[in-house]
């Protein structure tokens, strides 16, 4: 668990010769880093005291926010070659122009992205601003994303997507930390590597026996989730996490990239077509149909939505989404996670969560 607790300790030394590149969204094309030479490397939220950022940002500014600058400032991520800002949400875009006069050892790169994901020039316009990274990568560090290197990446990370797709329709034989922890992982390695273990995963599970608990069914919809800490609490509990609907959990993973397309194109459709983030609108899916279709295939039992206090895109999803369930008659929870959320009072909201849908259903 120590590696989860700062994955950014003596990242040079585990893998040496490995040029690292970080990102905070997973809308951020990590086939196209890693064709520029790089290993793509998630900043997480993770647990720690925050006060070096309160200089830079505002108290109500998302906890992800504040917990990157903070390791930031103290000199972690210097290993770092560059950090892609994705615009996703107003706090992300001015979080990159904020870094920038804070002086960073490495580059502070932007990425435009279409908020509004319907209409005729979203698809030519997201190829573009994927074609501009690759110009931006070639400029300002020298490396060239090559068509060959481009598709050679793209299959990796599908193979990647197909391991975490096997692994996720075995997920009762893991717990829920064990999940994450597996998932997690390929987000802080290089994706070779992530690859392997999950093909040692799948070899070792083969033979086992389930390992989730029997009691009531739950689904976990939000933005992130970069501490185990509400999942070990659930597998203590005896819940069981059948699905989610999480940056960090099926989201990273769902849909491949068509590798019989020009690759920049194929990048651009995986994006259009992947399940939307709160950020996005006019998705081919709209997120209230694809939580009430994922609850019908999974026969869940609650819902537990998580949130990043002060995240405001999810702030406003939530309100729709608990309507919704509402009127399906659907159990639901929201917990808000903080820089370090407190252990005790989660304990008692998810015993209390669990124990009322173990007497709904019993």
């Amino acid at each position: 668990m120590d590696f989860f607790t700062n994955p950014y300790r003596d990242w040079e030394t585990r893998y040496p010769g490995r040029r690292a590149f970080g990102y905070l969204c997973t809308y951020t094309p990590l086939e196209v880093l890693h064709a520029a030479g790089f290993t793509p490397v998630r900043l997480m939220q993770l647990s720690g005291p925050v006060s070096l950022a309160n200089a830079h940002l505002p108290t109500f500014a998302c906890a992800l926010a504040r917990a990157v600058t903070e390791r930031m400032l103290c000199g972690e991520l210097d290993f770092l070659e560059g950090v892609l800002f994705a615009h996703t949400c107003d706090t992300m875009q001015c979080l990159a122009d904020v870094w920038r006069m804070a002086e960073t050892r490495f580059e502070v790169v932007p990425f435009s992205l279409p908020t509004v994901l319907s209409g005729p020039s979203v698809r030519s316009y997201w190829v573009a601003e994927l074609r501009q990274l690759a110009v931006v990568l070639q400029s300002d560090f020298g490396s060239t994303v090559a068509e060959e290197s481009l598709r050679a990446s793209i299959a990796l990370y599908n193979e990647q997507r197909r391991l975490l797709s096997q692994l996720y329709e075995q997920r009762t034989r893991f717990t829920a930390e064990q999940l994450w922890s597996l998932t997690i992982a390929g987000m802080l390695m290089p994706v070779e590597e992530h690859s392997a273990l999950l093909q040692s995963a799948l070899r070792d599970i083969e033979d086992a026996a389930e390992a989730q608990g029997r009691g009531p069914a739950l689904i976990l919809v939000g933005a992130l989730l970069d501490d185990p800490v509400l999942l070990r609490l659930i597998d203590e509990l005896g819940g069981q996490v059948v699905g989610d609907d999480l940056c960090t959990g099926s989201r990273y993973f769902d849909v491949l990239v068509d590798e019989t397309m020009e690759p920049f194109a194929a990048l651009a459709e995986r994006y259009l077509q992947r399940a939307p983030c709160p950020v996005k609108h006019g998705a081919a899916q709209p997120r209230a149909q694809r939580l009430l279709r994922l609850l019908d295939d999974t026969e869940a039992h609650g819902v537990i939505f998580v949130m990043p206090k002060f995240c405001d895109p999810h702030a406003f999803d939530y309100v729709a989404l608990a309507k919704t369930l509402d009127r399906a008659a659907m159990p639901h929870l929201m917990i808000e996670t903080e820089v370090s959320t407190p252990t005790g009072q989660l304990r008692t909201r998810l015993q209390a969560f669990i124990e009322m849908l173990e007497q709904q259903s019993g």
